[in-house]
């Protein structure tokens, strides 16, 4: 199939109504969609929406769409090798210990010592006694916590140590977050199966399931329930002691090689320290909040991936992190954020470190005084250990874990040597199976990001349509008091006639400038760097000193960059990312980029009062596939062949050395007619490919004990 042709978004002066006092403005087409056939819009109304791959040739179609089948052990066949059903669950619900009420409410009679699994989104309401999830202790003054478990993760298990009396609520936002489906077969059959029978309220209010075997579990799922090894117990029973007041507060750094359980660790660690797990009642002192340090870009928690963050935390978390990615809710908030453009800190270490060390001196000025849980990425050689020796000697934390007993020799021994307070090695957490690899999470991630809106409550709901029927916000380019300052690209700066084809389509990073010295790295290369005395150092500019005008540039279509060929970034420490955009389109003859967004409009407002520059930073981020084919996803999920199609995304073993890509299923008939869609093209068999070409998988056993393992 012929590639088609680029097309410009252009927008009529009178089809763009603005906000007052705003650059930032919406698009007044109120439905706007890249795919054929949407009931009730015109398709020649609106230009299509232009995307372009990283590299600027067209998106395979067949390689966004055959990413989510994996050939691996079937967990039928798993289960049928082993004698009779797998029990996860001591609490089974019976007449005399369970009753629903009203409003889908189940109320539960738990003995001592009970343990059961629930998938789904819930709540849970402690009437009498205390119930332990996820390393969290819930009370009957706590109220109601909400709990989302697919089962792409390992579920939650819900136990008592004495007789408990509580009741499971349906998820006000369960219904929504399942609609996600729609959009993507990655967010396809993660929770349970609801009843066919059931009508559209009712369906609304069963959003959970218990889950006592495999025989309850959703067919061809492979249920893991959440386990704490023991030798993690014991060091996080220690770690939650009361602290005497001459003691420092507890700051812990976790490191380990990749899948080694530093995130779960420290999302149990967060939990047991907020709702004080294992202290009597009566004893409980629990601090009013926990500091998260999260300098992991390729799989945060709380941010978007290509993100390092400071986040308060002031709740358990009971979910995943494409459930809580947005900044906004009422129990989360952002301290301060950085972007380094790339799901990993090897595009650039510098700027890496630089960036962690002024979210830690910000914990310093702001937070001191609450407990910090510091979580790394898994890069623990070479260059990457470096940059954790670098972390620990100079944060000195007081406890630093290392969450695999396998080594690398040379890591644990360059760990130890820059540790101040005391070092801990953990097994690590034992997962033989998954089904999203790290890639998969991410794009999850991000479209959860995308298609998050607030409400009155400071809750997070998901919006289920395409981007694509989303007015988009508009960003003037042209003009003294344009809405952005200019485009900066970090590590690879393209030519300036081939920058707005690099950027559109794709994520990039909107920053906030607090101060004009956020840019004097930048305006070394510039003749607008202008200092007041002759060899004045770069980072002791004067705000008064540089020229801003004089080091930015333009684009054959007027769009505004600045010169980055030495590969330089903004100065972390006076600057600041306010989040992600996804550049739906450039409108080259008003003079406006049109934007997606889940950054709060008044947020974006205030910098603008506040006399700060915005720019947006292109880097390495993961090309979002998931946005270009939201639109056949969601034309195609309601259909009569969509219905009947077996679209599961399949149970992996990554540490398989089999390799059956060859005969994967084709399975294009998932997305629907894809003709007259741009940047999308079927390929057949080995169409454009070698033939007998198959697809590389990484093997992620570093750290993990095998044959040759010191």
């Amino acid at each position: 199939m012929a590639t088609p042709k680029r097309r410009k978004v252009e927008t009529s002066e009178g089809s763009r109504p603005t906000f007052s006092q705003s650059v930032f403005v919406a698009c007044a087409s109120a439905r706007i969609s890249t795919g054929p056939g949407v009931p009730g819009v015109n398709p020649d109304a609106h230009a299509k929406w232009p995307i372009f791959h990283e590299d600027k040739t067209p998106i395979k179609h067949q390689s966004l769409l055959k990413e989510e089948v994996f050939p691996t052990a079937d967990p039928e066949d798993m289960r049928s090798a082993k004698s009779g059903p797998q029990q996860f669950s001591t609490f089974r619900p019976t007449k005399s210990n369970s009753r629903k009420i009203a409003g889908g409410i189940l109320e539960l009679r738990l003995h001592d010592s009970e343990r059961f699994l629930v998938l789904g989104s819930y709540g849970i309401r402690v009437a009498d006694g205390e119930v332990t999830v996820a390393g969290a202790s819930i009370r009957p003054s706590d109220g109601i916590k909400w709990v989302h478990a697919p089962h792409c993760h390992a579920i939650p298990v819900l136990r008592c140590t004495e007789e408990t009396k509580l009741e499971l609520h349906p998820h006000p936002q369960g219904a929504s977050l399942r609609k996600l489906e729609r959009l993507s077969p990655l967010f396809r059959s993660l929770w349970h199966e609801p009843e066919l029978r059931l009508s559209k309220q009712a369906a609304k209010r069963h959003t959970y399931k218990i889950i006592c075997t495999t025989d309850d579990a959703p067919k061809r799922a492979l249920i893991q329930d959440l386990r704490s090894h023991p030798a993690w117990n014991k060091k996080l029973a220690g770690l939650t002691k009361t602290r005497q007041p001459d003691q420092p507060p507890l700051s812990v750094m976790l490191c380990g090689p990749k899948s080694s359980g530093k995130s779960t660790f420290g999302r149990i660690l967060g939990n047991r320290l907020l709702t004080g797990a294992g202290q009597q009642t009566r004893n409980r002192k629990t601090p009013l909040s926990v500091v998260v340090l999260d300098l992991d870009p390729g799989q945060p928690e709380y941010t978007p991936a290509g993100t390092i963050a400071l986040v308060q935390v002031r709740e358990p978390n009971l979910g995943p992190s494409f459930t809580h990615i947005a900044a906004g809710e009422q129990h989360v908030s952002v301290v301060r954020c950085h972007s380094i453009a790339s799901v990993s800190p090897a595009s650039d270490p510098e700027l890496y470190l630089e960036c962690a060390l002024d979210l830690y001196h910000r914990y310093q000025s702001t937070c001191k005084g609450l407990p910090l849980i510091i979580n790394t990425p898994g890069w623990v050689l070479g260059t990457g250990l470096d940059l954790l020796t670098e972390l620990a000697s100079t944060i000195k934390p007081t406890e630093v874990i290392y969450m695999s007993e396998d080594g690398p020799k040379e890591t644990v021994e360059g760990l130890q040597v820059a540790c101040k307070g005391t070092f801990t090695l953990l097994p690590s957490q034992q997962s033989e199976f998954t089904s999203r690899t790290a890639a998969h999470l991410r794009s999850m991630q991000a479209l959860a990001y995308f298609h998050t809106v607030g409400n009155p409550a400071n809750k997070l709901i998901w919006d289920p349509t395409p981007l694509s029927s989303s007015p988009p916000l508009t960003v003037s380019y042209s003009g003294k008091n344009r809405g952005v300052l200019g485009i900066i690209s970090y590590e690879y700066q393209p030519p300036a006639d081939l920058l707005a084809e690099t950027i559109n389509g794709s994520m990039l990073c909107l920053v906030e400038a607090e101060d004009i010295k956020a840019f004097s790295r930048l305006a070394k290369e510039s003749e607008g760097f202008l200092t007041a005395a002759s060899g004045t150092d770069a980072m002791d500019v004067d705000s008064g000193a540089l020229d801003l005008d004089g080091i930015v540039a333009r684009t054959p279509e007027g769009i505004p960059y600045i010169p980055n060929s030495d590969a330089q970034t903004l100065d972390p420490r006076y600057s600041q990312t306010l989040g992600m955009v996804l550049l739906r389109g450039i409108d080259t003859k008003n003079g406006v980029l049109q934007i997606l967004t889940p950054i709060p409009l008044e947020r974006i407002e205030a910098a603008k009062a506040a006399g700060h520059h915005l720019v947006l930073i292109h880097g390495k981020l993961d090309s979002p596939g998931w946005a270009y084919t939201e639109d056949l996803y969601y034309q195609s999920f309601n259909s009569a062949e969509g219905d009947a199609r077996d679209d599961t995304v399949e149970v992996m073993d990554e540490d398989t050395e089999s390799d059956k890509s060859d005969e994967e299923p084709e399975n294009l008939e998932l997305a629907g007619d894809v003709s007259g869609t741009p940047w999308i093209e079927v390929l057949q068999g080995h169409e454009k490919r070698p033939v007998g070409s198959r697809v590389w998988r990484v093997r992620r056993d570093l750290g993990r004990a095998g044959p040759g393992a010191e």
